[in-house]
């Protein structure tokens, strides 16, 4: 079973229960979300099912009664329009406020059942009806009739098809399942009554009325029927493992006050068919009322249905012990609600689900803002002043759709990973990754079986080819055919399949890029006016280059690609895009110079327009050789001077004329009419038709499965249109060219270059030079477009690997030099497509929440194919000689334009051409100054403007060297603009990030210099014990340990709580760890758990300090309790989604988080008459049940090892300890102590 990805969650392998546990920094307002924060923070459990709310309402007909679906809610509201015909467009519910406060009222005095152990629909009725009695809220003698009306049969509103296929209809007559679905309610597309009319009359004996229903109830299927479910398509939007929610309200004429109910089962029950969908119900709320308020109790109904739906009030509703916390959950969601003026907006107007909604995690913290306000520059004041001081402030809330994001919370901090921390040892990055992907290796070929890699195999490979065609053309120009078409073809199928392979990040595509193509021609030119061999030079210029890769490879040198931020990426990104689109329209404009357009063309003179072939003067025509044009093998003397006067050169086409010699007369003759315009319909084509594709996933067309299909095959219906077009017009426009014999370009050379011989012996060293240059353009251009590919926005699930991709660049560049292949480095444009092109969304959403982003298809299938087919494109040559290059260049500008979506500099610079009060609502654009914003703008483009000049000259050979200069600028930048202004359009610099960590190390400095004097001495309450548990002490010389795994936190001496700790060690000298853990006569509890739970941390910081040396990443790779129990660590503030850590990571996290909350003065005083806060005993618990998974997974994993160095016994006797303090005060749940339960029982029998 996969880890369960639920904040800070242990996983039980095998079990469909996951702990979770997060610990929520405090909440901060109103005392009802404090109380939230203690009811959500108690009980951490795994992320509770979602909910499907349906809302009945009670209708009369005359004397009959029936419950009829009128709205429903998975994430937004659905109604049922008056005709009852049709379900509404989802819509975001809008709220009476009134109707939330008749609500709340309506919890305080109605009948509240939490975890009710029923399982049918009469059962629950009974239980309700039995407690509104008991409570003296309904007369007995009501019982009867209220029980008769909540038990009517429902009726359930789903959309009519407009026809059936004779295939479905026989299948529901003759089958099986379809005659049983005759005798069981189906959930079928119909309007359909789902639960037996009993036609009891309300006088009938209630004992009876219970047999006749409860007999009646059985005959409908309690379990999920599975043909039921396909068939069913409002079923594919409700998330699998879903529960019910009902609420049922009405009125009738026997109440004279309200009937109120809300239940919760403690087991979640199929119903029958109160439900239109086959999901169990979980929840079921009832009002029925006395007649003449039907719209008060219909909103009421509306009001408790919606906030079943809120991700935060259903998880209260999940976890609530009593009345008083739906309360708190209904404050909570009251203190958050928005009100609109009644005379600014009409209530009757739907509002359109928002394209993205708040996370619930924003209402459950509060995240410090402190920590970059403390830096170089305030949070909100100064001159980042949110909102906008002088120079334009944040642009307005213009006419943006209006962000999410929320004004308090800060941007996401600069995160590449931990694949580039600087290990110290040789080829100790390369080691790691190798680590990391081994894992996933298999994965990574079974991933890839999706009908989505098609897209991206056919998009990419024709991206590939085409580039490969374009660089080898314009190598063969620069290097006199010494690499041409034939080795870019050969040499872009063996590096991309053997990167594919064999990378830390196949996603990454391998090509050639312009400044190796200039530094080629550089070195083709300097070669030949010295004298010396191109290919025996490149040769070792290749070899040294290689070398020196692997040397960065070996000293972990990609770590300083941490300091690379948005700054440089996305100028060394935009470049490349431009350069893509550049090239596009620059070839396409060409088209216009080889087949030029008669601009001065009159359709009135049509008949003046004329050409033709004139024979040339007779001497001429005797210096003419005509038959050196010809083939071989044909008569010759047919093509005498003699016969070529005797030819009639006017039926001659116009290669032949100009072959034999002959004139081009006319004044038409120069242009070529046709070509030139249709090679422009196919370019922009081809570019629009993709586009267009693309965005067809959103439009309101066909069914989502089509939309998504045609989006993703978007570019190859895109070429295998415009291929069509070309073909049936006829027209000769230039067509892709594939070499169809492999075999080197030029006839002199071979597919192995010798090393020696050619060149003088000072060659070899000399090439060192010129190798660094191309190895710091390798570097560069390589993990750029690595930290573009890995950054967090594509949410890549499995590990990078900067150190394994540059050690296959440099093994790949050796290889192709040997071969006299070009170059190859990470093309950053085509991994962007490929990216692109392998994006997952949610198959199922919600009816009108848009689909989200769930990340990347990762996996090695798509390239390697892509590149094995790029290898047999020689003998693809007679298929794609058929496609035409203008179509290829629509390609190539999509690829340019598409890759600078999402770019935060691209939107930056149309703020330029944007009045203040029409520009797009931009997080960065509330918080820092437009003025501000402009500079840092024009700091880019400056920067984009000197590398798109160099990169056009042939200063380009320093290229790479700009590009380290890019990261000296942005450094710079940090003197102009404050650490506030550049978190939000920017990134922080590392250094500037760890500045409030130094800080809080120089407070714990102290701690530092005391510790080794410290950790000589074994924590209090491990000093009595040995290795069977008993009392008496240890021999201290069996410690081993030197020094903590984290600096020991010491209570300073004269506080009251320095005396409770020389309490708690006195009483555990005397043997009774029972007594020992008492809370002292007269002692306030909170700051005997502070005491204690400092003390543990001391304690197990020891203790973790003596096996450090055997917890490592390679034996625990997984932070673990055993086989079946497996923690992921998230914090809520700097790692807010869990994350699958090894042990010593985890551990780490961990005991520096807890040294972060003992640090904090607001959540554990040590000053005498500070108060401790409402939510310190929330953060104690959470504290205490994170370091009891250190006990576990040191029994569990390193007990052999504790043994070994004799240290069982303090391990032993100081969980002893620490289980029987916890115990005492009852601060962990049972279940987070499953791993150790057995140990637990054995300490707890031999205690009595």
């Amino acid at each position: 079973m996969a880890p369960f990805q639920a904040a800070d969650c242990l996983v039980v392998k095998g079990m469909d229960r996951a702990l979770s546990g997060p610990c929520c920094p405090p909440f901060a307002g109103s005392p009802a979300a404090e109380q939230l924060q203690d009811i959500l923070g108690e009980d951490d459990e795994a992320p509770n099912p979602t909910l499907f709310t349906e809302m009945d309402t009670l209708q009369h007909d005359g004397d009959q009664m029936e419950w009829k679906e009128s709205a429903r809610w998975i994430k937004f509201e659905e109604k049922v329009e008056e005709g009852g015909e049709r379900w509404s467009k989802p819509h975001v519910a809008t709220l009476s406020l009134h109707s939330l406060f008749e609500l709340r009222t309506c919890l305080q005095t109605g009948t509240v059942l939490l975890d009710l152990d029923s399982g049918s629909l009469p059962q629950i009725i009974d239980d309700v009806i039995e407690k509104q009695i008991e409570d003296g809220l309904l007369r007995p003698e009501l019982r009867e009739r209220v029980s008769y009306v909540l038990l009517r049969k429902h009726r359930h509103q789903t959309t009519k098809p407009i026809h059936r296929s004779l295939a479905d209809i026989g299948k529901s007559v003759s089958s099986p399942a379809g005659r049983s679905l005759a005798r069981s309610p189906p959930a079928g597309p119909s309007l359909h009554r789902s639960t037996e009319d009993l036609r009891v009359q309300p006088r009938i004996s209630y004992g009876h009325l219970c047999h006749v229903q409860s007999r009646s109830m059985n005959d409908i299927p309690r379990t999920q029927n599975p043909d039921q479910v396909r068939k069913n398509k409002f079923m594919k939007k409700i998330p699998k493992d879903s529960e019910a929610s009902n609420v049922l309200v009405g009125e009738v004429d026997f109440l004279d006050q309200p009937f109120i109910a809300f239940v919760r089962l403690i087991q979640s029950a199929m119903l029958g068919g109160v439900t239109e969908v086959p999901v169990p119900t979980r929840f079921l709320f009832i009002l029925l009322g006395p007649s003449g308020r039907a719209k008060s109790y219909n909103e009421i109904g509306r009001a408790i249905a919606t906030l079943m739906v809120d991700d935060l009030f259903s998880d209260v509703a999940y976890k609530a012990r009593n009345r008083e916390d739906l309360i708190a959950g209904i404050d909570e969601f009251l203190d958050e609600v928005i009100v609109l003026p009644p005379g600014e907006w009409d209530p009757n107007i739907r509002i359109e689900p928002p394209k993205k909604v708040p996370s619930a995690d924003k209402r459950k913290s509060v995240f410090s803002l402190t920590e970059l306000g403390q830096m170089n520059g305030s949070v909100a004041g100064g001159g980042a002043a949110a909102g906008g001081g002088p120079g334009g402030g944040s642009g307005g809330g213009g006419v943006g759709g209006g962000s999410s994001t929320d004004d308090r919370e800060m941007p996401a901090k600069h995160e590449i990973g931990e694949e580039l921390i600087w290990t110290g040892r040789c080829f100790g990055g390369l080691c790691l990754d190798v680590k990391r992907k081994l894992p996933w290796f298999l994965s990574d070929f079974y991933d890839g079986f999706h009908i989505q890699s098609i897209s991206a195999i056919l998009f990419i490979y024709l991206g590939c080819i085409t580039n490969a065609i374009t660089f080898g053309g314009l190598l063969g120009d620069a290097t006199d055919n010494y690499q041409g078409v034939m080795e870019s073809f050969l040499g872009t199928a063996m590096a991309g399949f053997l990167f594919c392979l064999f990378s830390g990040q196949p996603l990454i595509i391998l090509s050639s890029t312009g400044p190796i193509l200039i530094f080629e021609k550089l070195l083709f030119d300097f070669s030949k006016g010295n004298g010396l061999d191109y290919m025996e030079f490149r040769l070792w210029i290749g070899l040294h280059s290689a070398i020196q890769c692997l040397v960065l490879v070996a000293s972990d040198a990609s770590f300083i690609i941490k300091y690379i931020t948005r700054f440089t990426e996305e100028g060394f990104s935009t470049l490349i895009s431009f350069i893509f689109i550049y090239d596009a329209i620059k070839k396409m404009i060409s088209a216009f110079k080889y087949y030029p357009i008669n601009m001065d063309f009159k359709p009135d003179a049509i008949t003046t327009y004329k050409c033709e072939c004139v024979a040339p003067d007779t001497a001429n025509i005797t210096g003419f050789n005509a038959s050196a044009l010809l083939p071989p093998n044909t008569n010759t003397s047919l093509y005498n001077p003699l016969n070529l006067t005797a030819l009639d050169w006017s039926l001659l086409s116009k290669k032949e004329c100009l072959n034999y010699g002959g004139r081009l007369l006319g004044n038409s003759c120069q242009f070529i009419p046709d070509l030139a315009l249709m090679s422009f319909i196919l370019f922009f084509g081809t570019y629009s038709m993709t586009l267009t594709l693309k965005k067809f996933k959103f439009s309101r067309y066909f069914p989502t499965k089509i939309r998504a299909l045609v989006a993703d095959f978007s570019i190859v219906f895109s070429i295998l249109l415009f291929c069509g077009i070309d073909a049936c017009f006829g027209l000769e426009t230039p067509k892709l060219h594939v070499p169809s014999v492999i075999k080197p370009t030029r006839a002199d050379r071979g597919w192995f270059v010798a090393p020696f011989g050619k060149n003088p012996w000072w060659v070899y060293p000399a090439s060192i030079l010129p190798a660094l240059l191309v190895t710091i353009l390798i570097f560069m251009d390589q993990q750029i477009t690595a930290v573009i590919v890995n950054r967090k926005e594509n949410k890549l699930r499995k590990a990078a690997g900067y150190h394994l991709d540059l050690f296959w660049v440099g093994i790949l560049m050796a290889l192709c030099s040997f071969m006299g292949l070009p170059w190859y480095v990470a093309a950053t444009v085509i991994s962007i497509a490929h990216i692109d092109s392998l994006k997952m969304e949610t198959e199922t959403s919600a009816p009108g929440e848009q689909p989200q982003f769930l990340g990347v298809r990762e996996q090695r299938v798509t390239g390697t194919i892509v590149f094995i087919l790029t290898g047999i494109s020689v003998f693809l040559a007679p298929i794609l000689k058929y496609i035409p290059m203008p179509v290829l260049y629509g390609v190539f500008l999509y690829m340019g334009v598409a890759s600078l979506n999402g770019i935060q500099f691209w939107e930056r610079c149309k703020l330029f051409l944007m009045p203040a009060k029409h520009q797009p609502d931009h997080a960065f654009l509330r918080h820092v100054p437009l003025r501000r914003i402009h500079l840092f703008t024009l700091v880019q483009i400056l920067c984009l403007a000197v590398l798109w000049i160099l990169k056009s000259t042939v200063a380009a050979i320093i290229f790479p060297v700009m590009i380290l200069g890019l990261i000296i600028v942005r450094r710079l930048l940090d003197l102009v603009f404050s650490q506030h202004d550049l978190a939000w359009i920017d990134n922080i610099l590392p250094e500037k990030e760890k500045k409030e960590t130094n800080k809080k190390k120089k407070r714990r400095k102290g701690a530092h210099e005391d510790s080794d004097k410290e950790e000589k001495d074994p924590p209090a309450g491990v000093t009595h014990s040995d290795s069977s548990f008993s009392d008496s002490e240890p021999d201290r010389s069996s410690s081993r340990s030197s020094k903590t795994f984290k600096p020991k936190k010491n209570i300073p001496e004269g506080s009251h709580q320095y005396e409770l700790l020389k309490h708690a060690e006195a009483t555990l000298g005397s043997g009774n760890l029972r007594q020992a853990v008492m809370l002292p006569e007269g002692e306030d509890l909170n700051e005997w758990i502070a005491v204690n739970t400092v003390d543990f941390f001391n304690q197990i910081n020891m203790l973790y300090g003596t096996i450090t040396e055997f917890c490592t990443e390679a034996s625990c790779s997984v932070m673990s309790a055993g086989p079946r129990y497996e923690y992921h660590w998230a914090d809520g503030t700097n790692i807010k989604k869990p994350i699958k850590c090894s042990a010593p990571k985890y551990i780490d996290y961990l005991m520096t988080w807890v040294q972060d909350q003992l640090d904090d003065e607001t959540l554990f005083p040590s000053k005498i008459g500070v108060p401790f806060p409402k939510n310190f005993m929330s953060v104690a618990k959470t504290i205490l049940k994170r370091l009891f998974r250190v006990y576990a997974h040191i029994y569990h994993q390193h007990f052999d090892s504790v043994m070994q160095l004799q240290e069982e016994a303090h391990l032993n006797t100081s969980f002893k300890h620490f289980i029987f303090f916890v115990q005492e005060f009852n601060l962990i749940d049972r279940r987070e102590l499953a791993p150790l339960q057995e140990l637990i029982e054995k300490l707890g029998s031999k205690d009595r």
